[in-house]
């Protein structure tokens, strides 16, 4: 084919239409198929907004399916808090057995790796025993001990209070003799009162004391056979479709309180080695009995150091004023490192803001007692992780 001028252009036919039927077109010397250009370009513009449409479906789907998990979750929470505050009992009864199964859970999974058992029941066999042979031999062996070293160490502070003992300590400081006269003066009428209601309180609450108990250690056990069945469960109280949120959700919490556990009772263990080691030179007697003391105290998390603290530095007060400086400082150092480690596990491992940990706590004992004491760090975890399933995504898109 030629041009005006008498010279030949290039000629392209159709590729994409019937031979029968080519269609030309020619522009200085190239020769384009403009029907292939024009359904090239809408066959990519119907390509594109069916992957839009494929892709707003998802996230459609996506989001619905998370509502969904939302919504049961906080149903089912709801839930769970009404049959705290209703049936408190129940509701310890299911607390501590949750503890003692992540506890047995902890020493099976020690007990897999270090001895390369390839059962986890046969793990658990052997974290049950030891568990319940340690528990065996603290009643056996050193609550008798404890009680009778209770005693006499409730004997002693009485008889500080009574005798105003820190007054040959403190000669020189009448205002501090001063306020704590007046506090003796305040605590003594208490003292031979406080026998009779530690009685009144034991027999009042024993028999609540032991049904929990018994059936803490009866559903301890038998949840921690069927731990993993259990968790397998949760998924099928929601709807099919929304179960991979679920799944993720909950292998998250399970992880969260497994460290929780384990750092709070390393905590424990490093603070009642600590005071029974500074006390088996201070005053060997009592070295065991504050040592215990000290590692059950702090496995009630942050509220338990008050309690730790307060007949400890009573009882170094007996020992002379420059002991008693000396157990505060040490007391300090502890407890500032334990405390430290605590939070900076939990804000690394259970991604837990520390400040939300502590009002969580302080927020549990106040509205549930000593019990709530004990889940204001789940439930601070449990937030954090419900937020990061559920809530996290929804805001960031608006």
């Amino acid at each position: 084919m030629f041009n005006s001028d008498g010279f030949r252009v290039g000629v392209r036919r159709c590729t994409q239409v019937s031979f029968d039927t080519p269609i030309w077109r020619e522009h200085s010397g190239a020769v384009d198929c403009a029907l292939c250009d024009f359904d090239r370009h809408g066959a990519n513009l119907h390509a594109e907004d069916r992957k839009k449409s494929r892709s707003s479906e998802r996230e459609g789907r996506l989001l619905k399916e998370r509502n969904a998990a939302l919504y049961y979750t906080l149903l089912y929470t709801a839930i769970v808090v009404f049959l705290w505050v209703v049936f408190k009992p129940f509701f310890q009864i299911c607390l501590f057995s949750f503890i003692l199964v992540m506890v047995v859970d902890a020493i099976a999974s020690l007990l897999k790796k270090f001895f390369r058992l390839t059962r986890k029941r046969v793990a658990t066999i052997l974290a049950l025993v030891l568990f319940f042979f340690l528990f065996g031999w603290a009643l056996v062996e050193i609550l008798p001990k404890a009680v009778t070293e209770l005693a006499d160490f409730y004997n002693l502070v009485a008889k500080v209070i009574r005798e105003k003992a820190w007054q040959q300590y403190l000669t020189g400081n009448e205002s501090v003799v001063n306020v704590l006269n007046d506090l003796a003066d305040f605590l003594e009428p208490y003292l031979d009162k406080l026998l009779e209601f530690v009685l009144k309180w034991i027999a009042a609450n024993a028999p609540s004391f032991f049904v929990v108990t018994f059936f803490t250690i009866l559903c301890g056990v038998y949840a921690s056979f069927y731990a993993g069945a259990i968790a397998r469960f949760i998924p099928n109280l929601y709807p099919a479709t929304c179960r991979n949120f679920v799944n993720g959700f909950v292998d998250d919490f399970k992880v969260s309180m497994r460290r929780f556990i384990g750092v709070l009772t390393l905590n424990a263990i490093i603070v009642g080695l600590a005071f029974g080691v500074l006390f088996a030179f201070l005053s060997p007697r009592y070295a065991p009995l504050i040592g215990i003391w000290a590692f059950v105290t702090n496995l009630i998390p942050i509220v338990g150091v008050p309690l730790e603290l307060v007949p400890i530095l009573l009882f170094s007060l007996t020992l002379g004023l420059r002991t008693l400086l000396w157990v505060f400082i040490f007391a300090f150092i502890v407890h500032l490192f334990v405390f430290v480690l605590f939070f900076e596990v939990t804000k690394t491992t259970m991604r837990v803001n520390p400040v939300l940990m502590i009002l969580s706590i302080v927020l549990g004992g106040m509205l549930f007692g000593f019990a709530g004491v004990f889940v204001g760090a789940p439930m601070a975890a449990y937030a954090t992780i419900f937020y990061k399933h559920f809530l996290k995504a929804g805001f960031e898109e608006t």
